[in-house]
């Protein structure tokens, strides 16, 4: 139970990253001194809890965290809770309020003395039971709320269970004043977790951890990387380990966990069709139950499927893990379970990870290089971006052609480009196997390729280099005002070091 009653300034509090628009929104909420429903869920770990606390230091606050138990159990726990804002013990007798329809109208009785705010969190862990608890909330927010200043937080972290309060089939839908999704960060705002380390190592550490808060808080200033992800991701009794070993059991509308492991391990080790995932999986003979696994696995936002630019509809798709720490998990931690029970885990580190880390990171840095990408809207090149895609296949004579970036831009103009992890700095030898690339291309009837690489809709060529450039490529660029040049000290501008 959290109370509060202070005259704090209403200011984001220290070290608070990328949740000023959601804060702001929750404040203005309540402010409104009226009836309010807001839905807030996201996976755990990414800071649903954090922005609550801080939301309204000053305001008077009744937070309740709801246990995977019954409902009866819950509902007995939370009005012992509510002891210290009434007045007559009672009120919270739980035989005198024996149904949650009764402790929904006690809370609209306490906001009718003062304005109140109720925190309902792990809000998924009351809808277990028939969904009664929702209707029973419609009921009274109806018929009985009316003008009172209460403001009710649903909360939770099963993304599926809590995004289906919004449908149009539960009783709750057209209710909510306010709804979100809390998400990792993106690259930019991970790296402001880690202050004080070169942008390198905060790339490599959003490529191994992904923009969970939780996890990124692990490392802490003066950790060596590799020691800290060797101690919290890959030992079992690390804190990122325990978290993401468990995660798949946490959502309800997974049924056989092995079955969805064994996916995710599949795109992991670069199997990203669905005949591929399947064969991998041993699931040659029920591709379509690949699909649906797959499906689920899209809807949590834990996979993402792609297809080439301009690629009809029906062409094969690929399939990406699309968070970081899970490929990560599932490219290094769980085929090795058994090493890293044995207590192996730096040993892992030294055989496993450390050696294939450069080509790991160079599909994670594929990622930040297109997040960076959306994030310069305002850039002074003109880039706003319509849509962002990559090429991969075989061209008409034979030969074999990727495409880091095909991005779409506001206008119809084609922007194609590189993105490269490497130590080295880039020549210009990229540009001119980029523009060979667009050539095949072109001549085996793509037509965006050849407008891509001359012509009005063609908006250039962008190259992202960790490692910058070498004196060729920077020549190049400066006699050719189609190649755009970005280092991480680019992708990183306005970033607070």
């Amino acid at each position: 139970m959290v109370s509060i009653n202070s005259d704090a300034a209403r200011v984001a509090p220290p070290n608070f990253v990328n949740r000023e628009h959601e804060l702001a929104e929750l404040r203005a909420l309540a402010d409104r001194y009226e009836p309010a429903l807001a839905l807030l869920y996201g996976r755990r770990r990414v800071g649903k809890t954090y922005l609550l606390d801080h939301a309204w230091p000053d305001r008077r606050v009744f937070y309740f965290l709801a246990g995977n138990t019954t409902l009866e159990a819950n509902r007995q726990e939370l009005l012992r809770e509510l002891t210290p804002f009434v007045a007559d013990p009672r009120d919270v007798d739980p035989e005198e309020r024996p149904t949650w329809r009764s402790v929904f109208r006690l809370l609209a009785d306490l906001a009718a003395e003062a304005p109140l705010i109720v925190v309902l969190d792990e809000f998924q862990n009351l809808l277990h039971e028939g969904g009664a608890v929702a209707s029973d909330l419609m009921a009274v927010w109806d018929r009985e709320v009316k003008n009172r200043p209460l403001m009710l937080v649903a909360c939770g972290s099963e993304v599926g269970t809590m995004a289906s309060l919004e449908s149009a089939s539960g009783p709750l839908f057209g209710r909510w004043n306010w709804t979100a999704r809390l998400k990792p960060f993106d690259y930019f705002n991970a790296a402001r977790m880690l202050p004080g380390r070169d942008l390198r190592e905060r790339t490599m550490a959003y490529g191994m951890l992904g923009g969970t808060p939780r996890y990124l808080a692990t490392v802490q200033p003066g950790d060596d990387l590799a020691t800290r992800i060797t101690q919290a991701v890959l030992s079992p009794r690390g804190e990122v380990h325990v978290q993401l070993d468990r995660l798949m059991d946490q959502e309800q509308g997974i049924r056989d966990a092995a079955e969805y492991r064994a996916v995710l391990t599949a795109i992991a080790g670069g199997h990203t069709t669905l005949q591929a995932i399947a064969s991998a999986t041993g699931r040659s003979d029920r591709v379509h139950t690949v699909r649906r696994t797959a499906g689920i696995l899209e809807d949590l936002g834990w996979v993402r499927h792609e297809s080439n630019y301009a690629a009809h509809r029906r062409a094969v798709a690929r399939y990406r893990i699309g968070d970081p720490a899970l490929r990560f998990w599932y490219r290094f931690v769980y085929p090795n379970r058994s090493r890293l029970e044995r207590g192996d885990a730096e040993a892992v580190w030294r055989s496993e990870v450390q050696p294939n880390l450069g080509t790991f990171m160079g599909a994670a840095f594929e990622e930040v290089a297109v997040q960076a990408l959306r994030r310069r809207h305002s850039h002074p090149e003109g880039w706003p971006v319509k849509q962002t895609a990559r090429w991969e296949g075989r061209a008409k004579n034979g030969r074999s052609v990727e495409i880091d970036l095909v991005a779409e831009l506001e206008g119809g103009r084609i922007l194609t480009g590189e993105f490269k992890w490497s130590s080295r700095p880039v020549g210009v030898k990229v540009h001119h196997h980029l523009l060979r690339n667009l050539e095949d291309l072109a001549e085996s009837g793509q037509g965006w390729a050849r407008d891509a690489r001359a012509g009005t809709r063609s908006a250039g060529f962008l190259y992202v280099s960790a490692a910058g450039f070498a004196p060729d490529m920077l020549d190049a660029a400066r006699h050719d005002p189609r190649i755009h040049l970005l280092t991480l000290a680019d992708l990183y501008d306005g970033l607070d070091v």
